[in-house]
């Protein structure tokens, strides 16, 4: 399954704190982690960055970025 089924990033503005985001695209909460993963040997667990500042981030949905959590447009590599 790819990361949220999305084929493009999930730009957002975090504030400052700890986050999880989603790696196995199980879950109902994307981008973060709801835990839906568990018992479901996905052999994936989530990212967690934590942020000291405000920003705006590209969360990759596709699955493909050699950057996760973080899109590095590997989406559009795919897209024809």
């Amino acid at each position: 399954m790819a990361l949220y089924d999305k084929k493009g990033p999930i730009i957002m503005k975090e504030e400052p704190g700890v986050k999880f985001y989603c790696m196995c695209g199980l879950t109902e909460e994307a981008p973060y982690c709801d835990g839906s993963h568990n018992g479901q040997e996905t052999g994936k667990t989530p990212y967690i960055v934590k942020f000291s500042e405000a920003k705006t981030v590209k969360i990759c949905g596709c699955g493909k970025s050699e950057r996760l959590p973080y899109c590095d447009g590997a989406h559009g590599k795919f897209e024809k």
